[in-house]
């Protein structure tokens, strides 16, 4: 958490306090007669009381009735809630994606699309918020946001925007072009930003529109705030639209946010915090008086009453920029907090008085400070001075640093308010200690993981004053007790315990256990004993004695006695995921619920009598539909060449050593040394190959780049994506953003990709126009136009080139939105446009200004779910064509059957579009393939270093021609294909 200075404090001893600028009141921990008093005479006292769910208000909230009562979506179910209790649930066990509520103008009594609900495609209608849901019907695709209509409920989707009625009936489509979002005032007045950036106003309920992009420039957001449509604009500024369509900048937004939750008056609770008091509760927090917790958020403690989910009280931290968290010793509350130089101590009980600190520079990536709850704390390093070097990790022959679950061989522990006793292992037990617990009066114990099956002349347990060293073997049955973890470190670990006759329970480290923990005990003899956890268990979150497991059925258990035993717990009020993301004292995160309190076996357990589940974390999700498809049939045998024990792409003369293969697009490959990286930076040769695009004959080309090209870099650059830019009759590639270091000078230096001084963001579609390249980059949110000049050699393969100089010709703002377009770009005449078409085909072009990079107003354009060959008769050359490169991953594929052992990935693909507002035509494409009749092996990976593709042209008339390419590690197969054109 990022700690921002607060104005005021607050006293957390009282439950409902004004904020003053005097010294905070000193808090104390609860204890004794004082506790049971203060919980009783509080007419506002909470208690954990049994194990119950509770909604945070950061759901997906949908309105709040007259008696108080929230409804919201939580988990895919509907619920109603007051406070923070859940007290109805709807009787169904549907779940939805998303839900709102229909537009207050538009909404008759007892309407059946009073609520619209929805579920992947399916769109759904409700009169009352837990009654019955009735569908509506299917939509092209599912829906990715909501929002109100001048006459119903907006539905927007990757394939069109719709609306439904509150009525009911199916949902119809919203006739808008380039619609990005759209907003209602009311029944007349409504508010549409288009993928472009451009701004619509209808003051007649969409009878007309106006365009006042002129007085709303670079608009990114619209809500309704009372009776205003609130526009965002770039950067701070905002203009409102007000009853009458005027636009004005010159006074705030008036009345709630429409939608949003009504703020709460009693609620101190920081309003830019990213959780809830109670997820922020659940997450860390501890028990405080009166039931209440005491957590932490931003520049603050907080106590939180856990019935109202309120935070009734801040203690303001002046920590910068510090992570915190609180805990309890022996003698009162204290707070921990880290930042990148030093680690520190606060004591609560003072009003946040500084007590200890750390110095971190330099500092071993380690848990910092290790906490037996009510006990004691120990900081896991020395008490004075920097930490030392770390000793050699044996077992690993590798950093011991390095994600490694070895500890600090000195450990610092606090006996009492400022004084803190160091504890230091000897040299033989430096190397493996794995965990430090503290104890009380500044004792500590040792677990020391030593390496191997056995020990073998150790004693188990050694006691030197005050530190007692406990030693096991670090794979000693039942324990695997792994070298390195895959967690991350924390500032505040309650792992271990030790009991009173000197037993360690807790969770260690397990490279057999779900989330890589196991429970383990070990006795004061040092025997180690291993507990089971339920059966199918695949995830747990623990807390010291606490713990949440889940299995692989969904069902919930949890711990209390830190993991000896388990027991069943009721699910929460949803069909969702039941995911445990966190625990403390005070209950576990699960999911869009939160969990308030732990059955320490006063109550009988909750046995979940819900019949088990699949977890559908593990179904693979299923493609898009493409709109059109290629009709294509094998023209010919296939010829292939092979060359065993190669890694290279296709075949070459001689075997190419095995090498970190990359990819190139879906088009080539790379092979780099393995080696790796030097100090100096990568040295050897990059081994470059490639298919030109468009090319049917698909020849290799074939490329030694030195990695030197790339310049001192530590990064191993393992892809290169691709942007297309249409030149003429030819497409020619830039690099793009990809995954590792940008490896622009390979690519440019073998000939695929034009120069340009390095990478630009992906997606990015471009068109030659001149002697320069206009480049578009980046999809939705921030888009720049650049330009550059076309190097003016001819470029050979293998040798360096001189990059182009790129130039920023202007920064376009897409509103929210605007990502559910895909763009391609291209020349209408001799003028440069950009399309925008979105999943259902819809298509919008706009003319790109070559020397300012602005867009211009959109025109319509024809579907691209009616492309046509432009071999066919009705794609004769028109005046009013575009001629665009688009790139797309699902919107065309390969006809069902026509090439038998084929199958479109539907991960990659463009195309050379001509299009204008009658008619769109196809003129080539490229198409990422499967091909199991040469498949090395079943599944839907395709490794870096392959390329499997179909080209097709259609150059003149009749059926257009093409080839199927499928290159492997040292063999490569070519097929001829007819194509006949689209289907359906």
């Amino acid at each position: 958490m990022k700690r921002a200075a607060l104005t005021s404090a607050c006293a957390l001893v009282v439950a409902a306090a004004s904020c003053t600028q005097a010294r905070p009141e000193p808090i104390t921990p609860p204890s004794g007669q004082k506790a049971r008093a203060a919980e009783k005479a509080s007419p506002s006292a909470s208690t954990l009381g049994p194990p119950r769910w509770v909604v945070p208000m950061a759901t997906d909230w949908i309105e709040r009735t007259e008696a108080g009562v929230d409804r919201s979506l939580a988990s895919g179910r509907r619920v109603e809630s007051r406070g923070a209790d859940v007290i109805a649930t709807a009787k169904d066990t549907a779940e939805f994606d998303g839900a709102t509520a229909a537009p207050s103008w538009t909404v008759a009594p007892a309407a059946p699309a009073r609520y619209v609900l929805f579920r992947e495609r399916e769109v759904f209608g409700a009169a009352e918020w837990l009654g019955e849901a009735r569908s509506l019907g299917k939509l092209p695709a599912a829906v990715q946001r909501t929002f109100d209509w001048v006459d119903g409920t907006g539905l927007v989707t990757a394939a069109g925007v719709f609306v439904v009625s509150p009525a009911g009936g199916p949902p119809r489509k919203l006739d808008l072009p380039g619609f990005a979002i759209g907003l209602a005032a009311d029944a007349r007045r409504a508010l549409v930003l288009t993928v472009f950036g451009h701004a619509r106003l209808t003051m007649d309920g969409g009878a007309t529109f106006r365009d006042v992009s002129a007085e709303l420039p670079d608009a990114t957001e619209i809500e309704v705030r009372g009776e205003d449509l609130h526009v965002l604009l770039r950067g701070e500024e905002s203009r409102l639209v007000d009853a009458r369509g005027s636009i004005v900048s010159d006074r705030a937004p008036q009345g709630p946010t429409r939608h949003a939750p009504p703020p709460d008056l009693d609620d101190r609770w920081p309003e830019e915090s990213a959780v809830s008091a109670l997820d922020a509760a659940a997450a860390y927090g501890l028990r405080w008086l009166e039931g209440d917790a005491l957590t932490v958020t931003e520049g603050a403690v907080a106590r939180v009453d856990l019935r109202t989910g309120r935070a009734t009280a801040l203690l303001s931290i002046e920590t910068g920029d510090d992570t915190c968290m609180p805990l309890r010793v022996k003698d009162g509350a204290l707070l921990v907090c880290e930042s990148p130089s030093r680690a520190t101590v606060l004591d609560l009980a003072s009003g946040g008085r500084i007590e200890r600190t750390f110095d971190l520079p330099d500092a071993p990536s380690w848990d910092r400070f290790v906490v037996a709850d009510g006990e004691a704390l120990g900081f896991v390093g020395p008490c004075e001075g920097p930490a030392p070097g770390s000793p050699a990790d044996v077992v690993a022959s590798a950093s011991p640093t390095n994600a490694s679950n070895q500890r600090s061989p000195v450990f610092c522990v606090r006996k009492s308010p400022g004084v803190w006793v160091e504890h230091t292992l000897a040299p033989a037990d430096a190397s493996d200690v794995v965990a430090w617990i503290p104890r009380a009066e500044g004792a500590a114990v040792a677990l020391v993981a030593i390496p191997g099956t056995f020990l073998h002349g150790a004693p188990r347990v050694t006691v030197r004053g005050a530190l007692r060293v406990v030693r096991v073997a670090r794979n000693e049955p039942p324990l695997d007790i792994t070298t390195y973890s895959s967690s991350t470190t924390a500032l505040l670990t309650r792992a271990l315990h030790v009991t009173p006759d000197g037993t360690i329970e807790g969770w260690l480290p397990s490279g057999h256990g779900p989330s890589s923990l196991a429970a383990v005990t070990i006795d004061p003899e040092g025997r180690p004993r291993q507990h089971p956890l339920p059966a199918q268990t695949v995830s747990i979150a623990t807390s010291g004695r606490f713990g949440l497991a889940r299995t692989e059925t969904e069902r919930l258990f949890e711990t209390t006695d830190h993991g000896r035993t388990f027991r069943p717990i009721a699910p929460p009020p949803s069909g969702g995921s039941s995911e445990p993301m966190s625990c403390s004292e005070i209950g576990c995160q699960v999911g869009t619920f939160v969990r308030i309190g732990w059955n320490d076996g006063s109550e009988p357990a909750l046995e979940d009598t819900t019949p088990p589940k699949p977890n559908p974390d593990y179904q693979r999700p299923i493609p898009e539909p493409p709109l059109v498809r290629l009709a294509c049939r094998y023209a010919g045998p296939s010829e292939g060449k092979r060359i065993p024990d190669s890694f290279g792409l296709g075949y070459t003369k001689t075997p190419i050593a095995r090498a970190a293969p990359g990819r190139i697009g879906f088009t080539g490959g790379m092979l780099i040394p393995l080696n790796g990286p030097q100090p100096a930076g990568m040295t050897g040769d990059a081994e470059i190959a490639y298919v030109p695009l468009l090319d049917l004959a698909a020849p290799i080309t074939r490329a030694t780049i030195p990695l030197s090209r790339l310049g001192p870099t530590p990064f191993h650059p393992y892809e290169i994506r691709l942007g297309y830019v249409l030149d003429g009759a030819k497409v020619r590639a830039v690099a793009t953003s990809g995954l590792g270091r940008c490896a622009a000078p390979l690519v440019d230096d073998a000939g695929l990709t034009i120069p340009i001084g390095g990478c630009v963001d992906d997606p990015t579609v471009g068109v030659v126009h001149g002697s320069r390249v206009l480049l578009v980059t980046g999809s939705g949110g921030d888009q720049a136009v650049s330009a550059v000049e076309l190097p003016k050699t001819t470029r050979t393969p293998g040798r360096a080139v001189l990059s182009g100089a790129r130039r920023e010709l202007g920064l376009l703002y897409p509103p929210e939105g605007a990502g559910r377009f895909d763009l391609a770009a291209g020349l209408r005449g001799q003028d440069p446009v950009v399309v925008a078409v979105d999943a259902g085909g819809e298509a919008v072009l706009a003319p790109l200004d070559p020397d300012r990079g602005t867009l211009g107003p959109e025109k319509r354009l024809a579907s691209l779910a009616d492309l046509a060959a432009a071999s066919d008769p009705r794609c004769a050359p028109e005046p009013d064509d575009a001629r665009v490169v688009l790139p797309f991953d699902t919107k065309i594929g390969l006809a069902q059957g026509s090439l038998l052992g084929v199958t479109a990935s539907g991960t990659a693909g463009f195309a050379v579009l001509r299009w204008s507002p009658s008619r769109v035509c196809l003129e080539a494409v490229e198409l990422a393939v499967r091909d199991d009749r040469h498949e090395p092996e079943l599944g839907y990976y395709d490794p870096p270093g392959t390329v499997r593709k179909v080209v097709a042209r259609f150059d003149g008339k009749g059926p257009g021609k093409g080839t199927l390419v499928v290159l492997g590690f040292g063999a490569e197969v070519r097929q001829p294909l007819t194509c006949e054109g689209i289907v359906r």
